[in-house]
């Protein structure tokens, strides 16, 4: 009985000792855990808070007895997958009863009333406490490096931004430029063209005003001398001898038909002089009403060296198909600009194109060979309006549609779809800018409200189709004109001067 006692009393006494050793085990690991850096919760089966400690109350911004016995997963703390909140962390540990993942690891955001919500590294893994299945995880703050990371990758969008900004401005400018230069090479050249077509009209004026006196003078002269031919039959032998020196019968003959010629040449210098002032409209820098025709025609006239055939070359076939047209209110010389850059480039390609090819006749005759092309070369222009319609059905406005198309050999989508963009050109280095369809683009667009497009294809021909309103009240009244722009080198523009 004794022994018995004694034994139950050791046994009592090993258990309280063991006790006592749990216990400060027990003490000695939450110490532990409370001075660890990475917050730590252990849960229950069902998701409730056994354990929290001190880092992790930090870090959820509330005390430990409010959250234990509580569930934090799904309602304070939530997983970050791809960028959206996700709830079922816990069941993504998985179970003992099937083979998943026991371990999970990944980037939580934590809601914390009246702070700013963190961001934590999370690593959950499978435990047990008292002598139950739990998990514990483990969250470490990485806020910070997030909020740093994310402003230095706002910060490197910014920049970027900025580098494209000024990259775009730089572009700008540099077009800006371009284009002033041009304009004012432009300026300068349709004054002199304004100030020569002025200076050669007073004379041309003055002698074509007076070949119709001259011809009336001179058929007075000669009916004088009809009537002494007829009254003095005879005349004086130093008569007769004069008469033949200067072969009086041709004179009489040939002289009304040289003031006929002069006629024809002074009408031929008049209507030059009126092309180039109409095509520099110096006097009409503002917007009116004008007849596009006449700019068209203006175009064409000084263009017409170059359309004519020469040695090698067939020559350019026009086709005028204009519409009834009313005036149309733009920016007239601007307009006539577009047309001299379009129908120049027309000409070019025509021009450069071994589509059109001329032998000589020796030749085919020598070698019985035909000609090497029946295709003709071709620029057609075709006015019409069109009434353009809303999309609910009514009518919008009326626009002028004008059509500048040639049979020349075209050009690919991938030339086609840059011809707008600044400096970009397909002609030799020094024969073109790379500006002239885009300062048309700029006239057609932004000055008058219109559109530009182009239609190609290798080896059929192009088609330039402008549209602009026929009326521009409804544009900004404050808006200035621009100079006229070059869309050819100058040089070719003084070479059709001086052909003309």
């Amino acid at each position: 009985m004794l022994t018995t006692l004694q034994s139950e009393y050791r046994e009592q006494a090993e258990g309280q000792e063991l006790q006592q050793q749990l216990a400060a085990s027990e003490i000695r690991f939450r110490n532990v855990i409370d001075k660890l850096a990475d917050g730590i919760i252990i849960v229950d089966g069902k998701g409730l808070v056994r354990f929290i400690n001190r880092a992790a109350e930090c870090l959820l911004s509330c005390q430990a007895d409010a959250l234990l016995g509580k569930e934090v997963f799904g309602t304070r703390v939530f997983e970050i997958q791809g960028g959206q909140i996700g709830t079922e962390i816990l069941q993504r540990v998985g179970d003992s009863d099937r083979d998943s993942t026991r371990v999970v690891q990944t980037q939580v955001e934590i809601l914390r009333k009246g702070q700013e919500d963190a961001i934590a590294e999370m690593r959950i893994v499978e435990t047990e406490w008292e002598g139950e299945k739990a998990l514990m995880a483990s969250l470490r703050d990485i806020t910070s490096r997030v909020r740093a990371l994310e402003a230095l990758q706002k910060s490197e969008a910014q920049l970027r931004e900025q580098t494209h900004q000024l990259e775009r401005t730089l572009q700008q400018l540099k077009q800006t430029q371009s284009q002033l230069i041009q304009t004012e090479k432009m300026s300068s050249l349709g004054q002199m063209v304004a100030g020569v077509a002025h200076e050669i009209n007073n004379p041309v004026n003055f002698i074509y005003g007076n070949i119709d006196h001259a011809s009336c003078y001179i058929q007075d002269l000669m009916g004088l001398m009809e009537l002494y031919e007829q009254n003095y039959p005879n005349p004086a032998e130093e008569i007769t001898q004069y008469a033949q020196e200067i072969d009086l019968e041709f004179l009489s003959q040939d002289l009304p038909k040289l003031l006929s010629s002069m006629k024809l040449g002074t009408d031929r210098i008049r209507e030059i002089v009126m092309s180039l002032r109409n095509f520099s409209r110096l006097d009409e820098a503002q917007m009116k009403r004008v007849n596009i025709h006449e700019g068209i025609d203006s175009t064409l006239l000084i263009l017409q060296n170059r359309l004519k055939a020469r040695s090698g070359f067939p020559g350019v076939e026009l086709v005028k198909e204009y519409g009834d047209l009313e005036q149309i209110e733009c920016y007239a010389g601007q307009l006539n600009q577009v047309f001299m850059n379009i129908i120049s480039n027309s000409i070019d390609a025509i021009e450069e194109s071994s589509k059109f090819l001329v032998l000589h006749s020796e030749l085919s005759d020598s070698t019985g060979e035909g000609s090497a092309s029946k295709i003709s070369p071709e620029i057609k222009i075709a006015t019409e309006l069109v009434e353009k319609i809303s999309a609910n059905g009514d009518r919008d406005e009326t626009r002028l549609v004008i059509k500048i198309s040639d049979n020349g050999p075209g050009m690919s989508d991938e030339v086609r779809q840059r011809l707008f963009d600044p400096f970009f050109t397909t002609k030799p280095v020094g024969k073109g800018t790379g500006l002239g369809l885009s300062i048309s683009y700029h006239i057609v667009v932004e000055k008058h409200g219109g559109q530009l497009q182009c239609l190609s294809t290798p080896d059929e021909g192009t088609e330039f189709i402008i549209e602009i309103p026929i009326q521009q009240q409804k544009r900004k009244s404050s808006e200035t004109p621009v100079n006229r722009s070059d869309l050819r080198p100058q040089t070719r523009f003084q070479s059709h001067l001086k052909a003309c």
